[in-house]
């Protein structure tokens, strides 16, 4: 298992697809630390590192649309190239393949989160003053992370599920990142309206914050109980399909 982690690590590193990422990463936010410096300066405001990095917090966004471009091509890509016969001969199961890639678009999810807060840390401490990470706006920034990591967590889940069932890059990221935006806006809509049955949407539940103490439920009667029992269930029907499909079909041919 190991050993085929650490190749599907190799072939992620040697993309220049993967090299741009990070580099796209550094422009952005430095693009924002840029935009913010100005801004502070022409209001005569002094800002600070804690206060950069939970500014470019709101932005995590564009590291979910990176981890889902990543998990929608890893087992596509396979097929589209005809590698994956060369991985099948292999002596090893194909759920343990499978289980690999998984494993591996994780992974690639969380070295784009600690990038883009690394070079948020980088750019805050060239520009801004300095600080501590701690009190509420430290709480804040770990709370956004922890959030957003979670629906990352969940949008590479679904992007690795329409990867082994489609076999196509460009549809499983597309499909990925259009249905990732669109259910989080649906859930949004729904909770403003207090649409009941918005509450077993995915990402009604995953912001787990809301269960702190004074933040009010997306919808009445939500309990952490419940979302987590929703996360599982989503996680597991992803996850799920992505080993059905490719444990079934005939993808030697």
């Amino acid at each position: 298992m190991l050993n085929l982690i650490q190749n599907e690590h190799m072939k992620w590193f040697m993309k220049k697809s993967t090299k741009v990422v990070f580099l796209a990463i550094a422009v952005l936010t430095l693009g924002m630390a840029l935009i913010m410096r100005a801004i502070t300066t022409n209001a005569g405001i002094t800002e600070t590192l804690p206060g950069f990095v939970a500014f470019t917090s709101n932005f995590l966004i564009i590291v979910q649309f990176f981890a889902v471009a990543a998990a929608g091509s890893i087992v596509a890509s396979e097929f589209e190239k005809g590698t994956i016969k060369l991985l099948l001969i292999r002596p090893k199961s194909r759920s343990t393949i499978l289980l690999s890639k998984y494993l591996t678009s994780i992974f690639i999810s969380l070295y784009y989160l600690a990038a883009f807060f690394l070079f948020s840390i980088i750019w805050g401490i060239i520009f801004f003053s300095g600080g501590a990470f701690n009190g509420q706006e430290g709480q804040g920034i770990w709370i956004a992370y922890g959030v957003s990591y979670l629906e990352t967590f969940m949008m590479v889940a679904f992007a690795f599920m329409l990867s082994s069932v489609f076999r196509n890059s460009a549809l499983a990221v597309g499909l990925g990142i259009v249905v990732g935006v669109g259910a989080k806006m649906l859930a949004g809509i729904l909770s403003e309206f207090q649409v009941q049955w918005g509450i077993i949407l995915l990402f009604a539940n995953t912001n787990l914050s809301q269960y702190m103490d004074g933040n009010q439920t997306y919808f009445p009667g939500m309990t952490l109980p419940f979302s987590l029992l929703i996360i599982i269930a989503h996680l597991l029907f992803f996850v799920g399909t992505a080993w059905l499909f490719f444990l079934k079909r005939d993808v030697a041919n």
